[in-house]
């Protein structure tokens, strides 16, 4: 009997690779500690989770007082090298890069393993796998059979479904190589999809549930993938997808031809009766009615033919949990019961609610923030520890981390902690924010120019914003560095200060501007924000064309300006990106004073009122947008207002189909000078065609001129036409094709194309 005895030695035998302190290391059991038969059993549990060993056993010896414990181990090699046989159709580098791992030790080098990538979740992937699979290690078993795995799935990719992987392990020198044995078999391929008996959708509605594509040769898809077992799983997604819209009795069923590689699809349907929604009650509702959680839903059902979807369903199950949510009942529970009468053909359905009881955040936890500091994400949240965990503002706080721009995604879930309590996770993932850029950019104003910028978003996890450009064009440069220093003093304000030298070239004159600014601006409510700053800059009027009128020439030479600015805003757009929801209202003032050698005197205000909103009464997925601009310019003093402080209304962000500033004041040679006064109106429709890509509808009307008494709605220029956003990793894009509504002698194209890189509406 060994109860009750003492550990007095551990010996391991067997190791080839793995160090002896190294498996001690592993063990609960230890010399001098009191021996266990489940602390043996415990022992070989961990060391086969490792993976590093193939066979274990323990062996007992009674020595008088003591235990002695022998541990007998095959341990894996090492793996020096990754070698791949027998794939002829994807070559040996190739497969090495799309499984992101090295095939000799130190031959891949981490910059190597980035080229290419820009957004993170990429490169923080293929920096996983790598950590993971480093060479001149053990691999483990589960290590292999995931390189086996993602082998496979390559292979998928490029049409080989019934690829064979096997492996080998080859001692070499005391170290080994690890090589993959690949049987390729036939390519597979689809070449066109057939769908019958399909009354009620289209065919390309039903393709678009499908994983399964047809070859298409406008977008060089030349033979997609054929996988019978995926494609079982498409019919099985096409089957529930009919009996979501009502058609309970749906049969759906495939078949295949096959011409060499390539595969004829079938997909067979029998659609059968549609369902309609019969009654639909509602239980264990206490704090909301019926006709509350309802709302138009069943309305809308009914306009649609009111046929059972479960769509409907489970839209008003959602508003249920919306709506006790915004209370704080985050944790009611919704169950629906539907009852099917064959006979009528009609789906009666009992909706119950489990109400529970108000939810408070017991803690905040915080994952994903590898560079950001807890504070940063902590100080934007709307739910605190202790608060009720209320959906607006679960949604706002979101909306506040979002609009940081550090971020690509950003979940907050509450969840239980145990004893009636819910802990609320924040879950992130950064996008890369320290970047050295190089591209090109494009407006109608600076043409085309090129940049280099290093900026550095989120300065050392704080959120604060660093960063130097140079910007150079035929038309433009701005080099400039700034830096803003979010949540001055540790309250909700910020400090911008910056350094600048910008030269634009116009058709008839060229304006350079040198000097620096401070800007302090505050959150005073939720979705408030009052600033105030100082710029002092000296700016130089050149190259004044022969051309050019008396007003243009008047402006040649330098002057200096002191101006300090003011500015009231609201903003409550669910992201600043490409918004759907939500509203921008900004009120500028600025003053240009005689003061500390300044010789600039004017006044300056400029209102902007954007609103978005998206169809939730059709729930179509459009966005309508609308923007108003107010700005009237006035010097004081005696003095003119300097021509790059006035309105050039006409162009890219203003009214489309115009050249910039045509659909303002021009002077006797028909070029524009800009104006005083300033009104502009903008109205987009946008529809979601694929993640980031958009497509809009657009009007713009209004014009600039120098009196008030030129407003008259007749003498308005107007502008309408189509587009496309695109929204990229670099900067979003915008294509639009205007038309004027009104042409003039200065500016006769019937219409033109905008194309900006930057900002949007």
């Amino acid at each position: 009997m060994s109860i009750g005895k003492t550990i007095g030695e551990i010996e391991i035998r067997g190791n080839k690779y793995v160090d002896d302190n190294l498996i001690k290391r592993l063990l609960i059991s230890k010399e001098g500690s009191e021996f266990s038969i489940e602390n043996v059993r415990k022992d070989i549990r961990n060391l086969f989770k490792t993976g590093f060993f193939r066979k274990i056993e323990v062996h007992k010896e009674d020595i008088n007082a003591h235990v002695k414990l022998i541990y007998i181990v095959e341990d894996l090699p090492v793996i020096y090298k990754i070698e791949f046989e027998g794939n002829k159709e994807i070559d040996d580098e190739d497969l090495s890069d799309k499984l992101g791992i090295e095939t000799e030790v130190g031959k891949l080098d981490v910059e190597e393993l980035l080229s290419g990538y820009t957004s993170s979740p990429a490169v923080e992937e293929r920096l996983e796998i790598q950590r993971r699979l480093r060479l001149g290690r053990v691999l483990s078993e589960q290590e292999i059979n995931f390189l086996i795995k993602r082998i496979r799935e390559i292979y998928l990719e490029e049409g080989y479904p019934d690829v064979e992987v096997k492996y080998e392990i080859v001692p070499k020198k005391g170290v080994s190589k690890l090589v993959f044995h690949i049987k390729e078999h036939e390519q597979k391929y689809v070449l066109n999809i057939h769908i019958e008996g399909n009354e009620t959708f289209s065919d390309g509605r039903l393709k678009d549930l499908m994983n399964t594509e047809e070859r298409n040769i406008f977008i060089f898809r030349l033979k997609p993938t054929f996988d019978e077992e995926l494609l079982k799983e498409d019919v099985k997604k096409i089957e529930k997808f009919y009996k979501d819209e009502g058609f309970l009795e749906a049969w759906v069923h495939h078949t295949f031809d096959r011409y060499n590689g390539g595969h004829d699809v079938y997909i067979l349907i029998k659609e059968g009766p549609r369902y309609r929604l019969g009654d639909l009650k509602i239980e264990g509702n206490n704090l909301y009615t019926y006709r509350e959680i309802v709302g138009n839903i069943l309305r809308k059902n009914k306009r649609k033919g009111g046929y059972y979807r479960r769509e409907v369903i489970e839209k008003i199950k959602a508003r249920i949990r919306s709506l006790y949510s915004e209370i704080g009942y985050a944790n009611v529970f919704v169950e629906d019961i539907p009852r099917v009468d064959a006979e009528k053909k009609k789906v009666d359905v009992v909706i119950r609610v489990h109400e529970g009881k108000p939810v408070y955040v017991h803690k905040v936890k915080i994952e994903g923030n590898y560079e950001t500091r807890d504070y940063v994400i902590r100080r934007e949240l709307r739910v605190q520890e202790h608060s009720l965990v209320i959906r607006k503002g679960l949604s706002r706080s979101r909306s506040r981390i979002l609009n940081l721009g550090y971020y690509e995604d950003v979940q907050l879930q509450p969840f239980p902690a145990g004893d009636g309590k819910t802990d609320l996770l924040v879950k992130i993932r950064e996008r890369f924010t320290g970047q050295f850029s190089v591209g090109l950019t494009y407006n109608e104003i600076t043409k085309l120019s090129g940049f280099a910028s290093i900026r550095k978003g989120n300065f050392l996890g704080t959120g604060d914003i660093f960063g130097i450009s140079l910007s150079y064009g035929d038309f433009y440069r701005d080099n400039s560095f700034s830096y803003t220093d979010k949540w001055f003093l540790g309250r909700p304000m910020d400090l911008t200060l910056s350094v600048f030298d910008r030269r634009i070239v116009y058709t008839t004159y060229t304006v350079q501007r040198t000097g620096g600014s401070f800007t302090l601006s505050r959150e005073f409510w939720e979705y408030w924000r009052v600033a105030g700053g100082f710029s002092a800059q000296r700016i130089v009027y050149s190259d004044i064309a022969d051309n050019a009128s008396a007003f243009v020439r008047g402006q040649e030479g330098a002057r200096e300006s002191r101006k300090l600015s003011f500015s009231l805003s609201r903003d409550t757009r669910d992201f600043f990106l490409f918004p759907t929801e939500g509203s921008y209202t900004r009120l500028d003032y600025t003053v240009a004073v005689p003061v500390l050698g300044g010789t600039e005197q004017f006044h300056k205000v400029v209102f902007t009122g954007s609103k978005y909103i998206k169809d939730t009464y059709f729930d179509s997925g459009f966005v309508f947008l609308g923007k108003a601009t107010l700005g009237f310019v006035e010097p004081y003093g005696g003095t003119d207002v300097p021509l790059d402080e006035r309105f050039f209304v006409g162009g890219d962000f203003t009214i489309r189909g115009y050249n910039y500033g045509m659909a303002g004041t021009l002077d006797v040679n028909g070029e524009p000078i800009g104006s005083t006064r300033e009104l502009i109106l903008n109205f987009e429709l946008n529809y979601k065609l694929h993640k980031m890509l958009y497509f809009g509808v657009f009007y713009d009307t209004g014009l600039g001129a120098d009196r008030l008494e030129e407003f008259d709605p007749k003498n308005w220029r107007g502008g309408y036409g189509l587009g496309i956003r695109f929204i990229t990793p670099i900067a979003p894009l915008r294509i639009d094709w205007a038309w004027k509504t009104i042409r003039i002698p200065q500016d006769p194209e019937p219409s033109r194309i905008h194309f900006v890189i930057g900002g949007f509406f």
